[in-house]
């Protein structure tokens, strides 16, 4: 894992891992489209959601564990960047990474895909926080499931 702070996420980005890297297949539903019947730019949020639960969930992890133990992981920051319009009924894939992590925060970078086509890309800044929602080092269990890879399908929460 690259160790960064979030300032530095528009700098030259590293190589990742592709065992950090995860995908999630989903299909556009029509209330996700907007008049022009193509999806409104909102929905991308959600599909970054989607994929950073699902890549939890790949490496064995549901986060309501964590949230148990006064862990959680509140999104500070995000950023999209569209490239092509997805429309009703399109297969998508949602590609989660977990690009960096420092004491406090974490980064995925996403990227919406038809084939493989890129239609959106973005990223999302996390901060770890306890109960009193007062930042907290990211524990050590935390970072253990935050470096590593898929587990086999029959191993996902």
């Amino acid at each position: 894992m690259t160790h960064r702070t979030p300032h530095a996420r528009h700098a030259h980005k590293e190589p990742v891992p592709s065992h950090l890297v995860s995908r999630l297949g989903l299909r556009v539903r029509f209330c996700e489209t907007d008049l022009m019947g193509i999806v409104h730019h909102a929905n991308y949020l959600t599909y970054f959601e989607a994929g950073r639960v699902d890549w939890l969930h790949k490496r064995g992890l549901n986060y309501e564990t964590w949230i148990k133990q006064g862990i959680h992981l509140p999104v500070v920051e995000t950023r999209l960047r569209y490239k092509k319009a997805a429309r009703f009924d399109d297969i998508l894939q949602i590609e989660t990474t977990c690009a960096s992590v420092t004491r406090v925060t974490i980064r995925y970078d996403y990227r919406v895909l038809r084939d493989e086509e890129v239609l959106c890309e973005g990223e999302t800044l996390l901060a770890c926080v306890g109960d009193d929602l007062a930042p907290k080092r990211i524990p050590a269990l935390v970072a253990e499931v935050l470096a590593r890879p898929e587990l086999p399908p029959e191993e996902w929460k």
